[in-house]
């Protein structure tokens, strides 16, 4: 079982209750016979990822799904309005046996179709409402920043899991099984659709497979230019009575930020953000607030004023984790707080009102900052 489908069995039930996501009695586990004679057991532990595809996972920024599904436990950092729209979603999947023993699996094939295979049209949002405005602000972010490559903007939708193609098409691409003398064997297409249907079949017996928004929870970066976000965590937040359209622009000018990172990395952090892993997520995430917050409020920005962000940010890092030793560490809610009002006062205390600063400006006035934000 690959590090990301332990970390979401481990989050999900954490505090809650005690379980495997292995099953260990045979007589629970889904066969299926292929014509080539292989016996795999379907959409279980038998299944496995290829190794091509597993390099992903270390190659974004740290995907906002592992905070907003952690959230549920409890956490010294102080609770939060959103733990209890969370709950309702999570403590679904909890009462669901067959949800549950396919939670992993189905946040994995929504990750993969959604970041490498999805080149379609995107849409934004479960009936697509804020298509407009992320395009909005694509547009704005490209100029704002002075982008010099392209970034590519994709949505997450919980309808992908109920597509035979689209399922078929991540088994093909990105699972296989292991024969008996340990080699892997990619999945045929065959197979691939064989799998799929078993999936749908999965969907039409269980009230949360795929409809539970926690199946598109991702919200990411990546060093191929390319940013993925679920319908599930502005869906999330608005529950809460803040505006999702400010959701939806602030969690895309944070993943924006990381964009200009992976541009910048060598310049910006030559010898790594930290040599301590907790410590450099920690690094860069706080920046990524620090940049997002002043493209937020910026008067050629987007132009929200601090009020309407704090709002939204107060509940947002809330979540934020007290994991200090985690590799994923994105910094404590107060010191996030803190570098979105140092992005925010960036912006409003400027001597040329409408300056928009430089990337390197921008981290300099970072790098300036960050033992008062600490």
């Amino acid at each position: 079982m690959n590090r990301s489908i332990k970390m979401a069995c481990a989050t999900l039930v954490l505090s809650i209750i005690s379980i495997s996501c292995e099953k260990d009695n045979p007589d629970e586990i889904v066969t299926q016979d292929f014509s080539d004679g292989v016996n795999l057991e379907a959409a279980t532990n038998n299944l496995e990822l290829k190794d091509d595809a597993k390099k992903w996972q270390d190659e974004n920024s740290k995907n906002l799904a592992y905070l907003f599904r952690n959230a549920v436990a409890p956490s010294p950092c102080g609770p939060t309005e959103l733990r209890d729209v969370q709950n309702k979603y999570i403590n679904s999947i909890i009462a669901d046996p067959l949800a549950l023993s396919y939670v992993s699996l189905y946040s994995d094939i929504n990750y993969y179709y959604s970041f490498l295979l999805n080149e379609g049209d995107q849409y934004f949002g479960e009936d697509g409402n804020y298509t407009q405005l992320m395009t909005k602000r694509e547009r704005e972010l490209n100029k704002f920043w002075s982008m010099p490559v392209d970034i590519t903007v994709k949505g997450e939708h919980t309808a992908n899991l109920n597509d035979r193609e689209k399922v078929a098409e991540v088994f093909y691409s990105f699972f296989g099984f292991r024969d008996a003398q340990g080699n892997f064997v990619p999945l045929t297409q065959e197979q691939a659709y064989e799998q799929a249907d078993i999936i749908l079949e999965l969907n039409e017996q269980s009230p949360n497979l795929p409809e539970n928004p926690y199946f598109a929870t991702d919200g990411f970066a990546s060093s191929n230019r390319t940013i993925v976000i679920g319908d599930g965590l502005p869906d999330w937040l608005s529950q809460t009575g803040i505006d999702e359209g400010i959701v939806w622009t602030g969690i895309l000018a944070h993943e924006w930020a990381h964009e200009i990172q992976f541009l910048n990395f060598g310049d910006w952090y030559p010898n790594g953000a930290a040599q301590d892993p907790a410590e450099a997520t920690r690094y860069t995430e706080l920046e990524a607030d620090f940049i997002a917050s002043y493209y937020m409020t910026h008067k050629r920005g987007a132009t929200y004023n601090w009020k309407r962000v704090e709002q939204f940010l107060d509940l947002y890092f809330q979540i934020g984790d007290c994991s200090f030793s985690s590799s994923g560490h994105h910094g404590t809610p107060a010191q996030r707080m803190a570098a979105s009002r140092a992005g925010y006062d960036l912006a409003q205390n400027a001597q040329k009102q409408g300056h928009i600063l430089t990337m390197d400006e921008a981290h300099a006035a970072f790098v300036a900052t960050i033992s008062d934000i600490l």
